[in-house]
C-alpha cells in the first residue's frame, strides 16, 4: 500500500461513503491479517488492471500508526487554466460503466505544450471532479472528454491530488 492509494473494501467490506475516521476505526478493529482492496491512484496507467484485479487482493497486516493524510483526507482544490490553441494539454483516463467498472475521471498524462503544461499545477492521477462548475461524477469516459473539448477560454478544474 502506497501513500495516494484508495482503499476499496477493508475484509470484504466497501468503504465507499465512510469518513476517514470510520475506515481508520474499521482497520483499528480488524486482527491478525486482514484483506485489503486497493486501487493505486497514483499509477494511473494501471488503474484499469489493478481494478480487474481487484478480486485476486492481497493479505496485509495492517499498521494504522502512522497518518500521513489530515484526518480529513486530501481536499478539493481549484486549477484555473486558460485553453489556447494548444489546447488543455493532458488526456484522461476512467469513466462510469467502463469494461472496468465505475471508476473517476483521472489525469492520465500532461503533455508537454498546452494549458496544463504552462501552469504546471495539474499532474499525473490527479482526479478530476468538476470543469467549471459542471459535475464529472458518475459520467462515462467520452461524455467526459466532450465535456472538457467544448470549453473555452478560461477553464476551472475541481480536482483531488
Amino acid at each position: 500500500v502506497q501513500v495516494g492509494d484508495r482503499i476499496v473494501s477493508v475484509g470484504g467490506q466497501p468503504v465507499d461513503g465512510l469518513t476517514h475516521s470510520e475506515v481508520v476505526a474499521m482497520l483499528k478493529n480488524s486482527y491478525g491479517n486482514i484483506s485489503l482492496q486497493v486501487v493505486a491512484d497514483t499509477n494511473i496507467s494501471a488503474i484499469a488492471s489493478q481494478v480487474e484485479s481487484l478480486t485476486s487482493s492481497s493479505s496485509l497486516t495492517a499498521s494504522t500508526d502512522t497518518h500521513t493524510e489530515s484526518e480529513w483526507g486530501p481536499r478539493p482544490r481549484s486549477i484555473t487554466l486558460e485553453k489556447g490553441c494548444e489546447g488543455l494539454g493532458f488526456s484522461i483516463v476512467g469513466g462510469f460503466g467502463s469494461p472496468h467498472g465505475d471508476l473517476p475521471i483521472y489525469v492520465k498524462t500532461v503533455f508537454s505544450k498546452g494549458a496544463a503544461a504552462v501552469d504546471g499545477r495539474l499532474k499525473r492521477g490527479d482526479q478530476i471532479l468538476s470543469v467549471n462548475g459542471e459535475s464529472l461524477q458518475a459520467v462515462t469516459h467520452e461524455q467526459a472528454v466532450t465535456i472538457l473539448k467544448k470549453q473555452r477560454g478560461t477553464v476551472t478544474l475541481d480536482v483531488l491530488s
